[in-house]
């Protein structure tokens, strides 16, 4: 490159490293492009360029040079607009940017009619010098070389995340509340203790009934810190787009985050948002069917039985009351068995002051268009009851018929599915002892010489010990499947005792109802979440001659 001595040139050196720098993983930068090798370079150059007068270092360290918006560049480009520099200096083209045409309209068009000197050390590239074939010819070429690198880049690195997550692996930058990352391995969540804690309050807090504003009001006056403010209480750099300024503090939105998300289950779903291209930061929200959804990838926290029954309660239209913390006892459950609506708690005062409480239904209560189907609610409680008490003794016969079920061949659906590969494992297993037994004879045929003998009957004996390896497992879950029958996941006793001196709660019903039906003539219809296991019972009781106590209902 040649000097221009009539000149000195107030020159900005800038410097870059981005993701995209390292390898597909993230974790080893290429040491060719970092900021110290860069600086380097860059000093050396106008150590031996003395027009050049150095007016300042810009650095960008982990943004991608697929596009302008970083804020180093942004202030080298006001530094520009406001005259206080007449020269840039980079590594390479690749340290100013990757994107080819915007890239290219900086160099041969904004920094011509601005007076800008550009150079690309080892380019050799230097607008001062440059010919036309330079600027229009090889420049050109050498930046759809970096916009391809670019995309390539981006390829193969979401390729791996994609990887990883169909395996289950955790690859977010912050793990969620309530978790954090294993110090063994990053891409694997462990229950943060505290946190998950906190967790399992809100849920519990949903099912009994309060709203999401006033469980972040309760976890505000109790002084817990919201998620953002604990994880930097942790040491993280944690920023997200949901935080305003200042301190950040629980909300209803926060709370319903965490209530709708299965991750706390054991489950982990990823890739719920992708960005719109490599150039663009902009990210839009993929179909739930599109996530990568794994099972069990990590320890719960909250019970698949409570996840549900929460959401069902996000899902339901809970009315509340303004001077009251909680929903009353029935709300969201009751509806009309005619026309679907809800009903709607009335309490009528009679004479000496005597309250009843009735429910009725809204779309009569409205606008006439269905009948009352009044019923009250000391008779629909007690009618909850009954039904309550008949399903923990059909839960109680569901423990004793399991031990009936060992010694039959009877099987559950999946338990049925488990059977068909152990039947098929057996026919593996015959193969490979039929093969066994025809070596002897090949070798006494000279088909096989005594080596050959020896290698192949190790060979089936050890395939032989992994297929009944593989049968005695199946066996084994079958044998779960049916000692664990039906289960409400609660302490039956318990139930009992409460159920038996007419104590009914929100938490026990929202856990086992699912809803409530008042029909016309005052019949009420109770539906049990697990009604479907109850007709199961019911049924292999019958064929297995099991005599239930219960009556099933539901």
């Amino acid at each position: 490159m040649m000097k221009d001595n009539k000149k000195i040139y107030r020159t900005a050196v800038y410097l870059r490293l981005s993701k995209g720098d390292s390898d597909v993983d993230g974790c080893t930068k290429s040491e060719s492009n970092s900021i110290t090798n860069q600086r380097m370079i860059c000093e050396n150059f106008l150590k031996k360029n003395p027009d050049l007068k150095f007016a300042g270092f810009y650095i960008d360290d982990g943004f991608t040079g697929t596009n302008f918006d970083r804020p180093e560049m942004k202030r080298m480009l006001d530094d520009v607009d406001a005259g206080l520099i007449d020269c840039i200096v980079v590594k390479d083209l690749s340290r100013f940017g990757r994107e080819r045409i915007e890239t290219g309209t900086y160099i041969a068009r904004t920094f011509k009619e601005k007076g800008i000197r550009f150079i690309a050390i080892n380019d050799h590239y230097d607008t001062l010098t440059a010919d036309g074939s330079e600027t229009h010819i090889v420049m050109p070429i050498k930046a759809l070389t970096n916009d391809n690198f670019s995309r390539d880049i981006s390829t193969k690195v979401r390729s791996s995340q994609e990887i990883k997550m169909e395996k289950g692996d955790f690859i977010g930058a912050f793990a969620m509340y309530g978790y954090r990352k294993s110090l063994e391995n990053k891409n694997v969540l462990i229950p943060d203790e505290y946190a998950a804690g906190i967790v399992k309050e809100i849920f519990a807090d949903r099912l009994k009934g309060l709203s999401a504003s006033a469980i972040a009001q309760k976890l505000n006056d109790a002084g817990i810190l919201s998620p953002a403010e604990y994880k930097k209480k942790q040491g993280q750099k944690y920023s997200t787009s949901f935080q305003g300024a200042g301190i950040s503090r629980w909300s209803a939105q926060t709370v319903i985050r965490i209530l709708k998300d299965e991750v706390y289950t054991g489950v982990m779903a990823q890739g719920k948002r992708v960005k719109v291209s490599y150039k663009v930061k902009k990210e839009i929200r993929r179909p739930k069917e599109e996530w990568v959804r794994v099972e069990n990838t990590h320890q719960a926290i909250v019970d698949q039985r409570t996840f549900d029954s929460v959401q069902m309660l996000l899902q339901r239209d809970t009315i509340r009351v303004a001077d009251r913390k909680e929903p009353y006892l029935y709300s969201g459950l009751i509806y009309c068995a005619d026309c679907g609506m809800s009903m709607i708690r009335r309490s009528d005062t009679y004479g000496k002051g005597r309250k009843v409480v009735n429910y009725i239904c809204s779309n009569y209560n409205r606008n006439r268009q269905c009948s009352r189907h009044t019923i009250r609610e000391s008779e629909l409680t007690e009618s909850i009851l009954e039904t309550l008490r008949s399903w923990i003794e059909i839960v109680a016969d569901a423990d004793r018929l399991a031990q009936r079920l060992n010694d039959m061949t009877l099987d559950y659906d999946s338990a049925l599915e488990h059977d068909r590969e152990i039947a098929e494992l057996r026919k593996e297993l015959l193969k490979y002892d039929t093969l066994k037994s025809s070596l002897y004879q090949d070798l006494k045929d000279g088909l096989i010489n005594e080596t050959q003998f020896n290698r192949y009957r190790e060979e089936y004996t050890n395939r032989g010990i992994k297929v009944r390896d593989s049968i005695a497992e199946q066996e084994r879950i079958i044998r779960d499947i049916y000692d664990k029958g039906i289960s409400c996941g609660m302490d039956l006793d318990m139930l009992r005792e409460k159920l038996n001196i007419g104590q009914i709660d929100r938490v026990l019903l929202v856990t086992l109802v699912d809803r409530i039906l008042i029909h016309k003539n005052g019949d009420i219809e109770v539906v049990l979440k697990m009604k479907d296991e109850i007709g199961k019972v019911k049924i292999l009781a019958e064929v297995a001659g099991f005599e239930m106590t219960g009556e099933v209902v539901g």
